[in-house]
């Protein structure tokens, strides 16, 4: 595979004749009148080493992996900012914002202070050539990625949703018992036509699904519920992420949206709502790692730094590995 990328690249280039005419005639001239016995073999051979080696640095050029870092709100506007080397930008999304001071008694009879705290999200992703998938790290914050894809083959393969009905909302009010008022009359047989459709081949145990409830606005005014039972995934559903850690995958349906991920500094939330005065510069840095895996094999990684201005504006810098 190596030597049938080198050859391609290697044909693929054309040298300027002048460029190698000037060259031959330059070391000919200069080998001539310090060492007149040198062959002219040995000249040629000189050119052709010469031209090797700009070769090769040309062909390493050419395929050394690479990638752009983008970033861009989530109003759905054009706006995106591109995180350039030795650069410091500050982001179209990820203000910070303190809002109103609330207060309340706590169990222990004392007065607890605290403020609202604001966040605008945004994305962001990575651009670049023949890019398998990209992972997102960071140390203090949290990544989030929705990966579209999966879930609807996940769906059609019948691996998420079990059932949709409805029911009277005179059966199951709205109380914060809809659960359990759920589960007793499932067991109790009121369902068992749902059971019957359904759960042939399945558990009946409730307990081994999420139950869902909702209402839209013609539901809402003829008094029913719409129930969906789901499966039940221990540790989330797949097709979403949300950790310190998240890998994103390329599909060719969804092009680099593919790789759109949301950064949340919860971390800097909760310390925005104290009862203290704050200036967000102060706040902590995130130290966020993307690595870019790339469909020959190669990963390329890029270090950054995410930090906020005292007017609250989210700020990427590239840091050097």
């Amino acid at each position: 595979m190596f030597r049938k990328r080198y050859k391609e690249d290697f044909d693929s280039i054309t040298p300027d004749p002048d460029v190698i005419d000037n060259l031959s005639e330059k070391l000919k001239s200069h080998a001539l009148k310090k060492y007149p016995r040198i062959g002219k073999h040995l000249i040629a051979a000189a050119v052709v080493v010469c031209l090797l080696m700009s070769v090769g640095l040309m062909t390493r050029s050419f395929h050394e992996p690479s990638f752009a870092m983008v970033a861009f709100a989530d109003d759905n506007s054009d706006d995106k900012v591109y995180i350039d080397e030795n650069s410091s930008v500050v982001l179209p999304f990820g203000k910070i914002s303190r809002g109103e001071k609330h207060s309340y008694i706590d169990k222990h009879g004392k007065m607890v202070c605290s403020y609202d705290s604001g966040f605008e999200h945004g994305s962001i992703s990575i651009e670049g050539e023949g890019i398998s998938s990209v992972t997102y790290a960071c140390k203090m914050g949290e990544f989030s990625y929705y990966d579209s894809v999966m879930k609807k083959r996940m769906e059609d393969e019948g691996k998420i949703k079990v059932c949709v009905f409805t029911v009277p909302v005179k059966i199951i009010p709205l109380s914060d018992d809809m659960d359990a008022t759920f589960e007793r009359l499932w067991n109790e047989g009121y369902f068992d036509d749902i059971k019957k459709d359904y759960f042939q081949d399945k558990s009946t145990d409730i307990s081994d699904y999420e139950v869902m409830f909702a209402q839209t606005g013609e539901q809402l005014e003829k008094g029913i519920w719409r129930v969906e039972i789901s499966h039940k995934f221990e540790n989330g559903y797949p097709f979403r992420q949300r950790s310190n850690e998240v890998t994103a995958a390329f599909y060719e349906e969804c092009g680099t949206t593919s790789f759109d991920v949301t950064w949340s500094p919860w971390y800097a939330l909760d310390m925005v709502s104290e009862d203290k005065p704050i200036d967000f510069a102060d706040l902590p840095s995130d130290d966020i790692t993307v690595t870019v895996h790339f469909t020959n094999g190669k990963t390329a990684t890029k270090q950054l730094k995410f930090s906020f201005d005292s007017n609250g504006n989210l700020i990427a810098e590239v840091v050097k590995n």
